[in-house]
């Protein structure tokens, strides 16, 4: 698109193309291997990943990775975890889920008897 006609297309026009542009990109899965991420949480697409479960997890905030140059930023999800994500049935994907978030996202304490036996 050239920039007269992105300056002469009317505003709702504009604005609909990129709303189906952007409902094409997340209608189709990932491949596997692909990144996909939410906040600060990373997976990868394994094998047994249903279309259904896709469409569940973009509606839940998850996208294909894009920029790989950021991904070591972000907290991967276990893999055992994901890959009982991806073979479970859709009842238990929320339960799941969240626990795969807390498993990433935990990170012990030490405590000070410990530190100071250490020392």
């Amino acid at each position: 698109m050239s920039w007269t006609e992105f300056f002469s297309a009317p505003m709702a026009q504009l604005l609909a193309r990129r709303k189906g542009q952007e409902l094409r990109r997340y209608n189709y899965k990932p491949h596997i291997g692909a990144t996909i991420v939410c906040a600060d949480l990373r997976m990868s697409v394994q094998a047994g990943m249903s279309n259904d479960l896709w469409r569940w997890l973009v509606a839940h905030g998850w996208r294909e990775l894009e920029n790989l140059k950021g991904r070591g930023r972000l907290r991967a999800l276990p893999a055992s975890s994901v890959t009982a994500l991806f073979d479970a049935s859709p009842d238990r994907w929320e339960s799941l889920l969240a626990a795969a978030i807390k498993q990433a996202t935990y990170k012990p304490t030490i405590e000070r008897s410990v530190v100071r036996a250490a020392a």
